[in-house]
């Protein structure tokens, strides 16, 4: 299969639709969110994010921080400001504001047909326990990443 670099203007584009009030499905790219989205395998559904409601805590949220689009997990707030990290991130954290939040994430679809609703608790709750695990990531992603290797073959 071959492989799309997506450009931040293509994810310009998803950012208008949501802004419309329409869902989205992307194939997302890069190593930030894993384990939970393997990128560049598992697409992802977004819907609009209405502001002024409530984002859920653990959720996955798109948003535009420092002209780029992200699609990190909500760990929290500090003050007005929304906390983001991707849980293959080590220590980097993005504050953005509520209008800078313009999806969250519904579905992960996975290569094998599975289907994962980002919107069940449970499944939140895991990103919970992985981000109080943060300071073993480091370890665990690297055993993570082996053991997909192992596990491909």
């Amino acid at each position: 299969m071959r492989k799309i670099v997506v450009s931040n203007a293509f994810l310009e584009e998803v950012a208008i639709l949501l802004a419309e009030g329409r869902s989205v499905r992307v194939r997302i790219d890069g190593q930030s969110m894993f384990p939970f989205i393997i990128g560049g395998q598992d697409e992802v559904e977004l819907v609009p994010y209405e502001q002024g409601s409530v984002l859920p805590l653990w959720c996955v949220a798109f948003f535009k921080w420092h002209g780029t689009y992200i699609v990190h997990r909500f760990i929290g707030k500090q003050d007005a400001l929304y906390c983001m990290m991707g849980d293959g991130n080590l220590a980097q954290v993005e504050h953005v504001e509520e209008k800078d939040i313009l999806g969250v994430l519904q579905f992960i679809y996975h290569p094998d047909g599975t289907l994962q609703d980002c919107r069940d608790s449970r499944w939140m709750m895991k990103g919970k326990n992985w981000y109080k695990l943060r300071r073993f990531r480091r370890y665990l992603l690297y055993f993570h990443r082996i053991c997909m290797r192992f596990h491909r073959k």
